[in-house]
């Protein structure tokens, strides 16, 4: 296959010679510099846009373009709730979910509570309670005549990020620091056997779930999805002409500590362990830890959070990082106040200052605004840091960069050296707002930092969650043009 795969290749480079030779000589036009609001007009981009371009060694404002406005940031909001969790966690940090026994255990059995309570781990899933259970086993534990608690009343609890968004958004869930899966169940149906299941699925074991039910409308005309609560579960609702075929689509968890309770019944029962109902409640007074399930290092974990952008791992380390600095936030709103209040004390500029303020730590909200300003004075002070041990990016600054995934701007038509032009940043993206925000190496050396901001709430304003396809190619697409040009001009090509 690859033979073929090089012989074809060769076939049609030879094909792309002869044409080359036989027809006139094209001339390579030379990229030229095109200043941002020039190319924005270009674009076609309605709305506002805002920019600021720094070179981090001296310095010295590059461009800059409405800085000192604020914009709504979306998910750039992770970027600084990544480096604040870094700065109160460090990076070895792990989350830790326990088993804990409010009296010994004796004989396989704890005669009082069995409290199951997070550490605010975001990634803890189906097998990882499975594991936690096993753990149990080979301790010994094999019944509790006491109750089950779940307990995740170390952090933040919400019931929604945010709650302008629909019911039914799987990128909205609840927040605990007991949260399983995502807290998302996976819906699942066939409706030419009339099945429907809900399940805890996770890559080993996918356990079904009572206390989220879904059930098909008997009329037509409904929402595709509605959530009606009643005895302490979820039911949800499915719109009738969703019911085709077989499919399946993840749902967000209202309730995570009740969640959590019980698939870990579930779990543990395969064990030969006997666990009542769960409950789900405070439960300081527990001491006999049983067993402990540790989280992947804070460090991998946000890497993976700024990569897939995961709204509940962002307000999850957000809060935990809040509560290592000494604050129990009763909102994420509060949370995010603490994170604001930080950066301004990292980057210098005053605590409460209208071009810093994030709404929450994942950036799912219309609330927040953020200077491209601000964001870039935090940029250049977590360059001055020292790189993290496993920065990919030697070229770049210290600090969060090595944290950041390459972000691609090259064009056909702008002959830059690409191979040693390095971009890395966090991208924010909903409904009419679009951000991009991190650093730049130019092939000639230069490091720059950035924030670029583009909104038109008012074409946002009528509503609707799906985002605008046009207006968000258009936002990119000046986006990879301006720092084209920015390297053009910096590097004296255009």
């Amino acid at each position: 296959m690859l033979t073929r795969r090089i012989a074809a290749f060769a076939v049609a480079l030879g094909a792309a010679s002869l044409l080359m030779a036989a027809g006139p000589e094209r001339k390579r036009i030379a990229p030229q510099y095109e200043a941002g609001a020039a190319i924005k007009s270009r674009m076609g981009l309605s709305g506002q846009s805002g920019w600021m371009l720094i070179d981090l060694d001296t310095g010295q404002v590059v461009d800059a373009h409405l800085p000192d406005t604020g914009f709504a940031p979306a998910s750039v909001a992770k970027l600084p709730t990544a480096a604040f969790a870094l700065d109160a966690l460090g990076p070895g940090y792990r989350f830790e979910t326990q088993a804990i026994a409010t009296t010994p255990l004796e004989n396989g059995q704890v005669t009082g509570d069995l409290i199951l309570r997070g550490g605010g781990d975001p990634e803890l899933d189906t097998d990882a309670l499975a594991d936690l259970a096993a753990s149990l086993r080979k301790g010994g534990l094999r019944s509790v005549t006491g109750r089950l608690i779940a307990d995740g009343s170390a952090l933040t609890q919400v019931r929604e990020i945010d709650s302008s968004q629909s019911a039914d958004a799987s990128y909205n869930p609840s927040v605990s620091a007991l949260n399983l899966n995502f807290n998302r169940v996976h819906v699942k149906w066939d409706a030419r056997k009339g099945s429907v299941s809900v399940e805890a699925e996770a890559e080993r074991l996918s356990p079904a779930v009572d206390i989220v039910r879904v059930a098909v409308a008997k009329q037509t005309g409904q929402p595709l999805f509605r959530l009606r609560r009643s005895e302490g579960r979820e039911n949800w609702v499915m719109s009738k002409e969703a019911y085709r075929g077989r499919a399946a689509r993840w749902l967000p968890v209202k309730q995570p500590e009740p969640y959590a309770g019980e698939v870990f019944r579930t779990v543990a029962k395969s064990q030969g362990i006997a666990l009542p109902a769960p409950t789900s409640a405070p439960a300081p007074g527990a001491k006999h830890v049983l067993a402990t399930q540790r989280s992947r290092p804070l460090g991998e974990i946000l890497r993976t959070m700024l990569r897939f952008s995961t709204n509940l791992t962002a307000e999850v380390t957000g809060s935990a990082a809040t509560h290592a600095v000494g604050v129990d936030a009763p909102s994420l709103a509060h949370s995010a106040d603490i994170m604001n209040a930080w950066a301004a004390s990292v980057a210098g500029f005053p605590i409460g200052d209208p071009g810093f303020r994030f709404a929450n730590h994942s950036g799912l909200s219309v609330e927040g605004r953020v200077s491209p300003r601000r964001m870039v004075e935090l940029l250049t002070a977590l360059g001055r840091r020292a790189p993290d041990p496993g920065a990919r990016h030697s070229r770049l600054p210290g600090g969060i960069a090595g944290y950041l995934r390459r972000h691609n701007v090259a064009a056909k038509d702008v002959p830059l050296d690409y191979d040693r032009l390095e971009v890395v940043a966090k991208t924010g993206t909903m409904n009419f707002i679009r951000g991009l925000a991190g650093y730049i190496a130019t092939p000639r050396g230069k490091r720059l930092a950035f924030a670029i901001f583009s909104n038109d709430l008012a074409r946002r304003a009528p509503g609707g969650q799906r985002v605008n396809r046009r207006w968000m190619g258009r936002a990119k697409g000046f986006e990879r043009a301006l720092i084209r040009s920015w390297v053009m001009r910096i590097d004296g090509l255009g």
